[in-house]
């Protein structure tokens, strides 16, 4: 008895996850019964067919996609700088600047991962803390000397919300729905699809074997080239955000702190990298007092290395 083999969706990028969906239709059509079989759900798959097509067509009309996802970089950037000056200024000879930095280590931690949230959620977001710090946090941002890295986030974020608001008026690629839900809702149905498909090929003696194999190998295709391209290069573009590491002091032995990361695409929630799950770590000059490197090395849907420096003082 024939079996169809799992497709890897969550591997393929959003061309390669329509073209295959589009040959799964195409297979369908072949073979009438099939789709006498799966009734209604032939049609609510092609319906979201057609959506996921639109839906890509836009993405790829946007001449702006790029630049906003680094705008976005840049926010995330600020962000991380500000967080990493706050924590410093946490270990300060300056009982002042401490409590002034652990007041803002407060108001910043209620807003969550705010580079975890979708584009509109962490502008919202990044508006509402900057108003913050500008009136009712002044005085600690002064004490801690946050000025210059609140201009940063101020100007990236302006930047982000006038690139953002341009391409939200091109009629050509304001879709209604978002892609990532449209993807979920086709995958829902294909799984459904197939899951009759094999619970039928049971009881029919074989009766669907050619389509099951012909199935078979596009999913073979795809799960094997796709996973190998997938994988996400952390050195590529400005898509792997570091956080600064703040001073590290000296002990005669090596240094070796735990730098957090985060991976953003356009249009996805960021990801928190898990150190040896998506990452391994080697250092450099990481003994003596001066700037030290450590360099992330992907593992698992990662690949690709990404270097940052950190300094070691007495």
């Amino acid at each position: 008895m024939k079996k169809i083999k799992a497709i890897y969706f969550v591997y393929l990028r959003n061309e390669a996850h329509y073209e295959f969906l589009w040959i799964f239709r195409h297979l369908l059509d072949e073979y009438p019964a099939l789709r006498t079989l799966i009734g209604a759900m032939d049609e609510a798959f092609t319906v979201l067919l057609a959506t996921e097509k639109r839906l890509l067509d836009a993405a790829r009309a946007s001449a702006l996609t790029q630049q906003i996802a680094d705008a976005d970089h840049r926010v995330d950037r600020a962000l991380a700088a500000i967080r990493a000056v706050i924590n410093a200024a946490r270990h300060s000879l300056n009982p002042d600047v401490v409590e002034a930095a652990r007041v803002l280590q407060i108001r910043l931690n209620e807003f969550g991962n705010i580079r975890g949230k979708a584009y509109e959620e962490e502008s919202a977001a990044v508006q509402v803390l900057i108003a913050d710090l500008e009136t009712t946090y002044a005085a600690q941002v002064a004490l801690v000397a946050l000025a210059d890295w609140l201009a940063e986030l101020t100007a990236a974020e302006t930047e982000f919300t006038g690139l953002y608001l341009q391409r939200g008026n091109e009629e050509a690629v304001r879709p209604q729905e978002r892609m990532v839900d449209v993807r979920r809702e086709i995958e829902t149905v294909y799984r459904n699809i197939i899951t009759l498909v094999d619970a039928t090929a049971i009881t029919t003696l074989g009766a669907y074997d050619e389509f099951i194999n012909k199935l078979n190998v596009q999913v073979a295709y795809f799960n094997e080239h796709n996973h190998r391209a997938a994988r996400k290069d952390l050195g590529e573009g400005e898509h792997t955000v570091i956080e600064p590491i703040a001073t590290q002091q000296y002990t005669e032995k090596a240094i070796t702190p735990l730098p957090k990361a985060y991976y953003r695409e356009e249009g996805k929630p960021t990801v928190e990298l898990v150190f040896a799950k998506d990452f391994s770590l080697t250092y450099k000059n990481n003994v003596n007092v001066g700037t030290a490197e450590v360099t992330l090395h992907g593992k698992g849907a990662y690949k690709g290395q990404k270097t940052v420096t950190f300094n070691i003082a007495r």
